[in-house]
């Protein structure tokens, strides 16, 4: 055993404690007396009493009786009563606008006029390596990809020269009906919304095959992104295609291309090329708000 040390537990020894261990039953208080003997601190406890004794008086001293217990439930039901009743009534489109005006102060919307007035969907970009691309061999080789969002809104609005010229010059083969704004979030949220980028709007028109298939072409204006590892949005137009049934108003849930334009020799002569850069996928706003809650 462990000697105890000289001074303060010699001085315990000499001493004869008695400790009150009380579990509170119902009405009862069980308490053990423990007698002192020697143990490791020169102590044990023995168990060998049992004292009860009755708490009842004390119980009623303290308990409420039912009468007023009901009658400071009456009380709190009045006091909620006369809070609820002085709220004033807010109608549900009050409360609509309301949202509507805190979710457009996120610079990855569209403003409520746009919303209101033109075709929105929101695109899920996938940007990275793709099979068949054109872009530099190192472009992406490590396989790491760019993941964001942004709101964009088709318009019936004409574009003006300088829009339609920025456009691709693809199906030459077939008809293709005038190009017409495209307006867009003024960022590209990325990552999660960890990054961003500035994006502006482009145009868009809507080309048909000669075996009557349609595909919606468009592009946006793109500030660019810094070099995440080997990887990164060059800054320009991003050139966007998926197929559609009649226009903008539905378009398909399939995988779309995105693309950029650099010059190379890909085609045999020195000239502008498409380079796939990621694919997409389109959803109506409002099914996409549903979904991401933003």
């Amino acid at each position: 055993p462990i000697q105890p040390k000289v001074g303060t537990v010699k001085m315990i020894s000499n001493c004869t404690t008695i400790i009150l261990l009380c579990i509170l039953l119902q009405n009862d208080c069980t308490a053990f007396t423990m007698m002192q003997t020697r143990n490791l601190f020169g102590y044990h406890v023995h168990s060998n009493r049992k004292v009860n004794r009755n708490f009842s008086t004390f119980i009623q001293a303290t308990a409420k009786s039912p009468e007023e217990l009901r009658r400071e439930a009456e009380e709190l039901r009045s006091a909620a009563r006369t809070l609820r009743e002085s709220i004033p009534e807010v109608k549900d489109s009050n409360i609509l606008e309301q949202n509507d005006t805190s979710r457009t102060q996120l610079r990855w919307n569209l403003n409520m006029e746009q919303e209101r007035t033109l075709n929105c969907y929101r695109l899920y970009l996938d940007i990275g390596r793709e099979p068949g691309t054109w872009m530099d061999p190192r472009w992406g080789a490590s396989g790491r990809r760019i993941e964001g969002t942004i709101d964009v809104g088709f318009s019936s609005e004409l574009a003006s020269k300088e829009v339609v010229e920025s456009m691709v010059t693809d199906n030459l083969g077939g008809k293709r009906s005038q190009v017409k704004l495209v307006a867009s979030a003024s960022d590209m949220r990325l990552r999660g919304g960890f990054d961003s980028m500035k994006c502006s709007g482009g145009g868009f028109r809507v080309d048909v095959r000669k075996n009557g298939g349609m595909t919606l072409r468009f592009y946006l204006n793109a500030d660019g992104t810094t070099d995440f590892g080997d990887i990164s949005v060059p800054k320009g137009c991003l050139y966007f295609s998926l197929p559609c049934f009649g226009g903008p108003e539905r378009l398909s849930t399939r995988e779309g291309i995105i693309s950029v334009r650099q010059i190379g020799w890909n085609t045999g002569w020195r000239r502008q090329e498409s380079r796939i850069v990621g694919v997409f996928r389109a959803l109506t706003l409002d099914e996409a708000r549903r979904r991401d809650r933003f």
